[in-house]
């Protein structure tokens, strides 16, 4: 028996409105448990804030990143600034690497997660205008080795020296760590200088460092807690600024880099 090709688009047609009939429903309210049981999370987050007289606008995507990249000759910040002008910028890096190739894949990237932006400005005035601060990029944990050539930094920093329980502290500067190179120290002499460090190891088994940012400012701002649970920073000062205190440590201090070879794509078949 030979079935004809039109009998088989008919059979064809009719399975296909019968199923499309059957997968029809109408929307209905979940119950309160059944919602319950529902949960997400967005992509991006918007928070606004205020504090010390400052709005603050803060945009935070909920990802985790990994980055292995090597970065030369960062100078941020380059303008005349009296009391210390050192290298004559607020951010004098030679060489800054994240990731290093030498002890296994897990050290080849560094971990970020949730980076954010967060912009402040002084609330509107009687024309109606509001006045933009300046602005901070952060994330919210940081996890990972760096390699670090570092010749003046402007911020608040705290390096914990790995074979020891000394602490490179600019809350110790008499300048307040603007433009510091870490060998001036009011209490004490400094345990070592940013000179003297080779490697940076970001986290540690209790998890990963939680406050670093970066921070562009016409005038000095205080920051809220950019995560839940920790105490505010130190108070950000005008121009360029970095902050990282939480769980950072200097893996050496003999100012050798460690090496961050990129990876090596090979083709199939070799």
């Amino acid at each position: 028996m030979s079935i004809r090709p039109a009998s088989i688009r008919s059979v064809l047609l009719w399975l296909t409105l019968l199923g499309s009939a059957a997968a029809q429903a109408q929307l209905a309210p979940l119950p309160d448990a059944e919602l319950a049981r529902v949960w997400g999370q967005a992509m991006v987050a918007i928070s606004n804030t205020s504090s010390n007289g400052l709005d603050f606008s803060r945009l935070t995507l909920n990802a985790d990143l990994k980055l292995s990249a090597n970065f030369s000759n960062l100078r941020l910040g380059e303008y005349n600034y009296a009391p210390r002008n050192g290298s004559g910028a607020d951010i004098d890096i030679a060489r800054l690497q994240f990731g290093r190739s030498d002890l296994g894949d897990a050290q080849r990237t560094v971990a970020l997660s949730n980076p954010y932006f967060e912009l402040v400005y002084r609330p509107a005035s009687a024309a109606g205008e509001r006045e933009i601060v300046g602005m901070r990029l952060g994330f919210e944990g940081v996890s990972g080795a760096f390699g670090l050539n570092a010749k003046t930094l402007s911020g608040s920093l705290a390096i914990a020296d790995s074979q020891s329980a000394n602490i490179l502290d600019s809350r110790q500067d008499p300048l307040g760590g603007k433009r510091w190179d870490g060998s001036t120290c009011a209490v004490a002499a400094c345990p070592f200088s940013l000179a003297q460090i080779g490697s940076l190891q970001a986290g540690d088994a209790a998890g990963p460092s939680r406050d670093l940012f970066l921070a562009v400012l016409k005038s000095a701002v205080q920051f809220p807690a950019a995560v839940a649970g920790m105490a505010a920073p130190d108070l950000a000062q005008a121009g360029i600024w970095m902050n990282w205190r939480d769980k950072l440590s200097a893996g050496n201090l003999n100012a050798v880099l460690p090496p961050n070879l990129p990876l090596q794509l090979v083709k199939p078949g070799g």
